[in-house]
């Protein structure tokens, strides 16, 4: 990570605009990539509102995809491996315990 005092930059403001604006950049980057891996909900096949479900939560490292932004994409697709794509709805009804994935589900893992 660059520094003031290594940069070219003689404003403090100047430099700091420009480091928010590379780390915003890098987020979006992530942000895109995560949006790109999401399928079709597991259960009910939509399209909308796709969340990533650990089906297995003592494997997963991190909590949340959407918290990915700050790894490689290679880090990414690791943990996306431990997930189901599961549409708002069905996500809710998974924990709720509403639904229970079918045994076909188990398969793929």
């Amino acid at each position: 990570m660059p520094s003031f005092k290594n940069s070219t930059y003689t404003d403090i403001n100047k430099f700091n605009a420009y480091r928010k604006k590379q780390r915003d950049n890098k987020v979006k980057k992530s942000k895109d990539y995560i949006q790109s891996k999401r399928k079709p909900c597991l259960f009910c096949n939509s399209t909308e509102n796709i969340e990533f479900h650990h089906y297995n939560p003592l494997e997963k490292e991190i909590n949340s995809i959407a918290r990915l932004y700050n790894y490689s994409n290679k880090r990414i697709d690791e943990e996306i491996e431990k997930c189901w794509c599961l549409c708002y709805d069905c996500h809710k009804k998974l924990h709720r315990r509403l639904c229970d994935p079918l045994p076909i589900c188990y398969e793929d893992i």
